[in-house]
């Protein structure tokens, strides 16, 4: 059911045991079988204390499928860390792909002369402790000012593939917006040609001679005298296409003084990319990723309507 290839102890606290999955098979079931010196309630003990990994990522469901192939990873001496980064978080990894959440003011990817810190950076960092020449590449971009998640491609062909089914799926993918004002409609499609100027400002139009068609829709989730949160999805991919949409209709993102904004109550841009979907390039499974609402979003408002 599995071959055992690596076993180390590098330091107090440090003993780890690797398998490679030969069959398809339960991970409890799996365990059982490969650490007999372990009752079935110590190790769904070790399961919620986080002490099993298959590939890069921490299981504590016994009920997990293993593929041939997978790799099992067994901490013996207490639970794994998830590795901490400033501005990121590490949602999910595989050997194909990467999903963070991204804080607010940290660019996404910059150029190759960009001195300044990024997520492409950061992330890069993290899989090259693994192997010195790994390389990561880019699914989609999230604005500086926005917060929320992203994925990358840890291959070429992954890149390749996944680019090719993002068209298929972008749509699906929800942010969360607080803009300026009180909208006054609760469900509405905005729609117009966006064209960006030499200063990097992208203005909204309705000539479609002088810009790329963009739509986008929205529904508002609160609102009261000075803002409103809102759920915003987009049909097309347009560079700051809801901040300048949002704009056009008189009630820019709080804080993106970019596109005229006044209020900055949360000392943030109010944009956040809540959730993401796409289809899985190696499994063909549908992935999708959901964060919790930005707690500064919620302040905003006087009760925690949103759950």
């Amino acid at each position: 059911m599995a071959k055992k290839f690596n076993s180390k102890k590098t330091g107090k606290k440090s003993r780890q045991s690797s398998y490679t999955i030969t069959e398809d098979t339960e991970l409890l079931k799996f365990l059982l079988i490969t650490v007999k010196d372990k009752s079935r309630n110590k190790i769904k003990a070790m399961l919620t204390h986080k002490q099993f990994k298959v590939g890069k990522e921490i299981i504590t469901q016994y009920n997990h499928e293993l593929k041939k192939g997978d790799e099992v990873t067994i901490s013996w001496d207490g639970a794994f860390k998830k590795e901490k980064y400033e501005g990121i978080k590490i949602i999910f990894e595989d050997d194909d792909i990467i999903v963070i959440d991204k804080k607010s003011g940290l660019l996404s990817i910059g150029s190759e002369k960009e001195k300044k810190l990024t997520a492409y950076r950061i992330i890069t960092h993290h899989i090259q402790q693994e192997n010195p020449v790994a390389r990561l590449f880019v699914i989609h971009r999230l604005d500086r000012e926005a917060s929320g998640l992203m994925v990358f491609a840890k291959n070429k062909q992954t890149q390749v593939d996944l680019k090719d089914s993002w068209q298929q799926t972008f749509s699906k993918n929800l942010y969360l917006v607080v803009t300026e004002g009180t909208i006054e409609k609760d469900v509405d499609t905005i729609t117009s040609f966006l064209n960006e100027s030499k200063a990097l400002i992208v203005y909204s139009g309705n000539n479609p001679k002088l810009g790329k068609k963009a739509i986008t829709n929205y529904s508002v989730v609160k609102k009261n005298e000075f803002f409103t949160l809102l759920e915003a999805t987009q049909e097309t991919e347009r560079k700051h296409q809801i901040r300048v949409h949002l704009k056009s209709i008189g009630h820019p993102i709080i804080g993106d003084k970019k596109y005229d904004a006044k209020e900055n109550p949360i000392n943030r841009t109010g944009i956040h990319l809540r959730k993401i979907n796409f289809i899985h390039p190696a499994t063909e499974q549908k992935m999708e990723f959901e964060t919790k609402v930005p707690e500064d979003f919620l302040k905003i408002f006087r009760h925690n309507f949103y759950r």
